[in-house]
């Protein structure tokens, strides 16, 4: 197996479990950008330019979401919602 096939099933299995471990999008959205961002920093040196170019927009969608929940949760923070 080459490293990108290992990354593959590293990314594979860790949104895997994230999806069955979490009950919560925000969460599951939150460790799949995770898992994402760890496997591109470890894993960059063996992937080329194309292949990091292609994940860019998913990285980019997932850091948006991840933006809007941080904002969500404080906005109940500072409402005084507890959930």
């Amino acid at each position: 197996m080459d490293v990108e096939d290992y990354m593959l099933l590293f990314l594979a299995v860790w949104i895997l479990l994230s999806a069955i471990i979490v009950g919560s999008v925000d969460v599951f959205l939150t460790l799949t950008l995770i898992g994402i961002l760890i496997t591109l920093e470890v894993g960059g040196l063996f992937l080329d330019r194309e292949q990091k170019e292609g994940m860019k927009p998913l990285v980019e969608l997932l850091i948006l979401l991840f933006t809007l929940i941080v904002l969500k949760k404080v906005y109940e923070v500072l409402s005084g919602g507890a959930s």
